[in-house]
């Protein structure tokens, strides 16, 4: 008897979908001591234009979710490396960078990118902070991944910027 596409695929993406979730929710209650409701930021035509040239994203969304509770707010965002999405939480106290974490790292190559060493470099970064390009060290092999961290922290500063 032949299976189905869909039969077998859809399980599998449902199994991954759940624990991305979890991994998430796992994220958020360290931020946390009772998770926020999500919000939801929205973007018209000129700040989707900007965030396309301003930082070059893989891909341009209508909304950005985020999770504010006083003056911490918690974004997480996707970013291409190379091949496959990086799922990146970045906290920010104060419209500063209080600290990044990769909480999903789906490629083959360049995961130094999640080392605490690395990403330490993004604290107390701010919009005002020069190009963050030429103000975070590298990693050797690793290059496209440390592209994506760097739109991610500053993609999470501009939309920061943007709540009332």
């Amino acid at each position: 008897m032949r299976t189905s596409f869909l039969a077998w695929t859809l399980p599998i993406i449902f199994f991954c979908q759940h624990a991305h979730a979890n991994d998430i929710k796992d994220f958020l209650s360290k931020q946390f001591t009772q998770i926020p409701k999500v919000q939801r930021i929205w973007l018209d035509k000129e700040k989707q234009n900007y965030i396309k040239t301003a930082f070059n994203p893989s891909q341009i969304k209508l909304s950005y979710r985020y999770w504010q509770k006083d003056n911490k707010t918690v974004w997480v965002l996707d970013e291409v490396g190379k091949e496959r999405n990086i799922t990146t939480g970045i906290i920010i106290t104060d419209h500063t960078i209080k600290s990044v974490e990769v909480i999903a790292y789906r490629e083959s190559r360049g995961g130094q990118v999640q080392s605490s060493r690395f990403i330490s470099q993004y604290s107390d970064k701010t919009r005002n902070s020069n190009h963050l390009a030429k103000e975070i060290d590298s990693i050797s092999g690793a290059t496209l991944s440390v592209n994506a961290l760097n739109k991610q922290v500053s993609l999470a500063l501009y939309l920061n910027s943007l709540i009332p």
